[in-house]
C-alpha cells in the first residue's frame, strides 16, 4: 500500500506558472487566486488536510476543495469558519 504524500503548493504552481497561458489567465483572476493560495496555505501551515478541515467546518472534504480550487467563492461566514479551523485570523481589506 503506498502512503498518500501532499506536493508543496508553491512547487506545483511553479510548474504552472512555466505556461504563457496560465500566467495569463492567473493575472485575470489575481484577487481570486491570491484568496486560494493564502487558503491552501493556512490549512498547509495548520499542517491539516482537506478532510481534516472539513471535519472542523463540519461540511464534506469536496465543498473545502472547491474552495481551494477557486471553482466556488466562499462567503465570509465560509471564510470565518475556516480561519477558526486552521487556527488564523480572517482579515479582508481594500487597498
Amino acid at each position: 500500500m503506498t502512503k498518500n504524500t501532499m506536493i508543496p503548493f508553491n512547487e506545483v504552481s511553479d510548474k504552472w506558472f512555466e505556461r504563457e497561458s496560465f500566467r495569463k489567465a492567473y493575472d485575470l483572476l489575481e484577487e481570486e487566486y491570491a484568496l486560494v493560495h493564502a487558503m491552501i496555505e493556512a490549512r498547509i501551515k495548520a499542517g491539516l488536510s482537506q478532510k481534516e478541515v472539513s471535519l472542523r467546518m463540519k461540511t464534506t472534504q469536496p465543498a473545502i476543495a472547491r474552495m481551494e480550487s477557486g471553482r466556488q467563492l466562499p462567503s465570509i461566514a465560509s471564510l470565518l469558519k475556516f480561519a477558526k479551523a486552521t487556527g488564523t485570523k480572517l482579515k479582508i481589506e481594500f487597498v
